[in-house]
């Protein structure tokens, strides 16, 4: 079963279950372990910053391993903070 965390409660959730939140902050800061399970969307963004989240979605379509290996590095470097 798997569970999400909203506030002090611990829910179950169907993996076809889509939560989509937005904020007008303007660069809105998240814990690394969320970070590497969402996907960010900025509508301000550049389109250099465009670039690097098209790449960083067809990478980890076609090599998984990298996007594994990038999670991990991400949690890591949090970690040793």
């Amino acid at each position: 079963v798997d569970c999400i965390r909203l506030g002090d409660s611990t829910v179950e959730y169907a993996e076809t279950f889509r939560f989509y939140i937005t904020t007008k902050l303007r660069n809105p800061h998240y814990l690394p372990e969320i970070s590497v399970k969402v996907t960010l969307l900025n509508f301000m963004i550049t389109p250099e910053g465009l670039e690097d989240q098209l790449l960083g979605i067809v990478v980890s379509q076609e090599r998984p391993d990298l996007e594994e290996q990038k999670n991990k590095l991400v949690l890591e470097s949090s970690e040793n903070k």
